[in-house]
């Protein structure tokens, strides 16, 4: 995968097959650390012990309709983040959900890009409404400020009432206010 967004795409549609119906997504950035965080979280059904140990290896898939049983969504983010002298680090239990997250040294010359998280954040806020998806980024810069963003799908579903997130204006509304966010946070950058 090229970059951090196609990660994050494949996190979330995996938390999503977990049936899912709650997933949040932390994207943070610590400057004097020279740290960059992924975290997915979810209520999904979980996995136990077996299938945990199994999920950071490219040879294996629980999903069923594949021709090849080969799984490389995690291995490849696991790789990617300690090839770029970070951590991965997976936690779930069954009826528990899972709780994934990535760390990327930040300046490292092999740290992929972010990519276009605002497009990844549209296709699964339509392609999955049932789902309530809370994306937070954060920035820590050098001198001590935080700049933050937080989009939320129930907080939107709440006050649009009985408008469908699909509806093409309210789709126009999530992107600008994603890139509005992405622009604050000064995420674009990377």
């Amino acid at each position: 995968m090229k970059d951090i967004s196609l990660h994050l795409l494949d996190i979330i549609e995996n938390s999503v097959r977990a049936k899912a119906d709650q997933i949040s997504i932390d994207i943070i950035i610590e400057v004097m650390r020279n740290k960059l965080l992924l975290r997915i979280k979810d209520n999904g059904i979980g996995m136990d012990q077996n299938t945990l140990s199994k999920a950071v290896d490219p040879f294996y898939t629980s999903k069923n309709e594949r021709v090849k049983k080969i799984g490389l969504g995690i291995p490849l983010l696991k790789q990617n983040a300690e090839m770029c002298g970070g951590s991965f680090k997976l936690i779930s239990s069954p009826g528990k959900g899972t709780d994934l997250s990535a760390e990327f040294k930040f300046d490292h010359v092999d740290r992929m890009p972010l990519g276009n998280i605002a497009d990844t954040m549209i296709s699964v806020v339509i392609g999955h409404p049932e789902t309530d998806f809370q994306l937070k980024l954060k920035r820590k810069l050098i001198n001590g400020e935080i700049r933050d963003y937080e989009f939320s799908t129930s907080f939107l579903k709440k006050e649009l009432g009985n408008v469908p997130l699909s509806y093409p204006d309210v789709i126009q509304f999530i992107e600008k206010d994603i890139n509005e966010g992405i622009k604050k946070t000064q995420m674009e950058e990377f």
